[in-house]
């Protein structure tokens, strides 16, 4: 590139913000914004050798399980960010990724220890406890670190590594994580799967398995669970989990969320016919529930298989609320107006706060396996769960308990009060063929 054009380049990218006055005053961006700009600050760090550093903060509660009607992930969340505002340079972006973590870009950096000084500071800035309401909150922040070019050299390459230089963190229970190549496993088979996986979705080569949810007073299997499976090419299966992890990140969660719907409805409507008349649930991610074009495209599936909306649950959970609740609240109050229910996954894990149970249009809390495992031996985990459904019941939500393993758990649940359960005390997750003879072999 010609020295006039490449310097007429940097300077509109400066004038973009990528490497703005450290007097100014650092911007939050939106999640959809965050890819774009960790691209304009690589490419002004390749035309003038310098550094883009990254920061996971994963916001680590010491008193998660008090969190549940205590302060709201939603009201951290923001006042953290607001902590940052100003904290940064002028340059730097950052935006929450989830309900407990953030994302921190830190373009123009002369050196590495530059973004070890920022992890610094932002640790020490988020350690103070938090004013909320009537609670005192306390959070104890990790961090993991990337640079730009020693750690990858494209953005979503270096949000991977950063997520896993956090994760690192955590499991070694130290403040920061620089990201280290042997640490690259996990990357590597995100990065490695992107354009398989495509191909998946595009050749119908992924499934839906369907795991059932049973009815205590009655019995009978009411409703089932659509949960993605895929046996991917040389690698074998991958976890739902980091199957919707490599979809997010390679930009395909919208037309896999697409084919999950389609196919979940087509699926209700076949069973249907051989006389299976089950509701059906489908999750949504964090940025399913950003597309504002989301409910016109249900809308439109609806029509195209016939289903009865008031058959159909998404479950969201709490990390897809965070970062622009309104607009959350506004695209479910949307699906609701299509007669849709609404529940709210992984409940009494995710910083859940009677806030959520009150502001958002839900129909169902689902109560996490972590809280059902020890069901028998924990009285604290009794009273969460005794609590949670009577949370629930008082407004007038139906209550769901994963991971129910063994007639103990059961029997359980059963007294607690809660309204259906799923786990292999039943049945894994099947294959839809699997699972209508299940029903058929069912008393």
């Amino acid at each position: 590139m010609p020295s006039d054009q490449k310097l007429q380049t940097i300077a509109s990218i400066k004038a973009a913000g990528v490497a703005g006055s450290d007097a100014a005053e650092s911007q939050q961006i939106t999640r959809e914004g965050l890819i774009s700009s960790i691209n304009n600050a690589l490419e002004f760090a390749r035309m003038s050798q310098r550094i883009v550093g990254l920061l996971m903060v994963h916001l680590i509660r010491p008193d998660k399980l008090e969190a549940m009607v205590g302060a709201a992930s939603g009201e951290l969340m923001k006042h953290a960010l607001l902590r940052l505002q100003g904290a940064l340079r002028g340059a730097d972006r950052y935006t929450a990724v989830s309900d407990e973590k953030i994302i921190i870009l830190l373009p123009n950096l002369k050196s590495a220890s530059q973004a070890n000084l920022a992890a610094d500071k932002v640790q020490r800035l988020l350690e103070e406890e938090f004013s909320i309401g009537q609670s005192l909150v306390h959070v104890r922040p990790v961090v993991g670190i990337v640079l730009f070019p020693d750690h990858g050299e494209i953005a979503e390459e270096l949000v991977v590594h950063a997520d896993i230089a956090a994760g690192v963190a955590v499991s070694q229970d130290v403040a920061q994580h620089s990201f280290q190549h042997e640490d690259r496993s996990d990357s590597d088979v995100y990065l490695g799967l992107e354009a398989p996986l495509r191909e998946a979705i595009r050749t119908n080569r992924i499934q839906l398995h369907y795991q059932p949810q049973v009815q205590l007073k009655s019995g009978k299997c009411v409703s089932v669970e659509a949960l993605v499976r895929w046996d991917a090419p040389d690698y074998g299966p991958v976890a739902a989990s980091t199957i919707i992890r490599i979809a997010e990140i390679s930009g395909t969660i919208g037309t896999l969320t697409d084919w999950v719907i389609n196919t979940a409805f087509r699926q209700q409507t076949e069973w249907k016919k051989l006389g299976i008349d089950v509701n059906i649930s489908v999750n949504l991610s964090t940025i399913n529930l950003a597309n504002s074009e989301l409910p016109e495209k249900i809308q439109q599936a609806i029509g195209t298989w016939g289903v009865d909306p008031q058959r159909i649950t998404f479950e969201i959970t709490e990390s897809a609320t965070i970062g622009d609740t309104q607009r959350s609240i506004a695209v479910l109050n949307r699906l609701k107006a299509l007669g849709l229910k609404v529940a709210l996954d992984d409940f009494g894990t995710g910083y859940s706060s009677l806030s959520y149970v009150k502001n958002f249009p839900l129909d169902e809390l689902k109560i996490d396996k972590l809280f059902v495992q020890n069901i028998c031996d924990s009285a604290a985990d009794q009273k969460i769960v005794r609590s949670i459904v009577a949370l629930a019941h008082s407004f007038n939500l139906q209550v769901v308990a994963e991971g129910v393993e063994d007639d103990a758990r059961l029997r359980e649940l059963k007294k607690l009060g809660c309204d259906l359960v799923q786990g292999y005390v039943f049945s894994p997750a099947l294959p839809a063929s699997h699972f209508a003879n299940w029903m058929r072999a069912r008393p």
